[in-house]
């Protein structure tokens, strides 16, 4: 259906398009011509506009005669050259019936006025005037005004149509577009939800694979019964550079009859018991590691000899109080060795140095700690 989809759009399209450039080529040409009867409507109003003023001028010329006795020839020159304009002006408009007979007719009356007025018979060119000349005026201005009215009907209409046409196009052309990016979205927004749910199941792999690396990554340095950093995790953090005030190693005692006597399940229990003591005996900013079976270490960050001895101190006690396993009441001990930290010192030498010191507790009697020193290890 997707590929009966493409082949639609692949023969449909240069059809639609050829279409509408058809469509709105012809709709221009149209538009040009029709844009062209309204400029020519509007050439016609401005010739009857201007054919009037000039009747308005020529009906007012005649009687400069009064005022002037020596004008007649200057009115007469100024009168062809109106009456050449004006019928220059007639020749050029078109379908306006009998306009020209009337603007004769008017001209005929103007001539006779003028003549009577040339030879002094002003009373007789007034009577005439209000009986011939004005009413032919009158009709012939209002000719004029029906013809100009008719010319900006005519415009408007040509505007109009040309408008609507503009529109009619456009709205078919729209129509036939849409018809076919209707068909283009379908397939488009298809296409877009198969990706989106490929990028969504990518993404859950990719966040699934990220989850089981940290897991993985986790479990590595972590041991799995406490929680706690393990002894990779020990190694990693010296290789990183760190520089500890001390390091601690503590041995548990009397652990192996806790396993023997109630189970490795209670062995376990009582690990993880002893590992949130631990925890609480340590600083915030101190690590502690389970390094295997019931030995485990102190790394304390901050400080110097003496807070290696102090959290020493914190683990011997808080070890030597009894622990609730398995419904029985436990007693073990701690021994712990203290190794504090010179600057030069690497991790390997330290947890040396420690396990020396963790020894000497063990064989003077176990249940304390011991700090390393080159020259002697005194019990502090």
């Amino acid at each position: 259906m997707h590929t009966e989809g493409r082949d639609w759009l692949r023969w449909r399209w240069p059809r639609v398009v050829a279409i509408a450039v058809f469509l709105l080529g012809g709709v221009a040409m149209a538009n040009i011509w029709l844009h062209g009867e309204s400029r020519q409507h509007e050439v016609t109003r401005a010739r009857l506009s201007e054919l009037n003023m000039m009747l308005h001028e020529e009906s007012s010329l005649q009687w400069k005669t009064l005022a002037d006795r020596n004008s007649p020839v200057a009115v007469a020159r100024d009168l062809g050259t109106l009456r050449a304009r004006e019928r220059a002006i007639l020749q050029s408009l078109e379908g306006t019936g009998d306009l020209g007979q009337q603007v004769d007719q008017y001209h005929a009356v103007l001539d006779e006025e003028l003549g009577l007025l040339g030879v002094g018979k002003t009373a007789e060119a007034k009577a005439l005037e209000q009986r011939e000349t004005n009413p032919r005026f009158a009709r012939l201005n209002l000719s004029l005004q029906h013809l100009a009215q008719q010319a900006v009907d005519a415009a408007d209409r040509a505007n109009g149509f040309a408008n609507l046409a503009v529109v009619v196009a456009m709205v078919a052309a729209v129509a036939a577009i849409g018809v076919l990016v209707y068909r283009f979205e379908r397939e488009h927004r298809a296409s877009q939800r198969a990706d989106e749910e490929l990028l969504r199941q990518q993404r859950i792999a990719l966040d699934t694979l990220a989850e089981h690396e940290a897991l993985v990554r986790h479990q590595a340095s972590h041991d799995p019964l406490t929680g706690l950093p393990n002894r990779r995790a020990l190694n990693e953090l010296f290789d990183a550079g760190a520089a500890p005030a001390a390091l601690l190693l503590v041995d548990l005692d009397d652990f192996k009859p806790v396993n023997d006597n109630l189970g490795h399940a209670a062995g376990d229990e009582l690990l993880i018991a002893v590992a949130e003591r631990l925890l609480a005996a340590a600083g915030p900013d101190d690590t502690v590691v389970r390094l295997g079976g019931d030995e485990f270490a102190v790394v304390v960050a901050t400080g110097d000899a003496a807070d290696g001895v102090r959290v020493a101190r914190a683990v011997v006690a808080a070890l030597a109080t009894p622990f609730e396993v398995a419904g029985s009441q436990v007693r073990i001990g701690a021994s712990v060795g203290v190794a504090p930290a010179d600057g030069r010192t690497g991790g390997g030498e330290l947890l040396r140095r420690a396990d020396q010191a963790m020894y000497r507790i063990k064989q003077g009697g176990k249940g304390g700690y011991e700090v390393f020193r080159r020259s002697t290890l005194a019990a502090a």
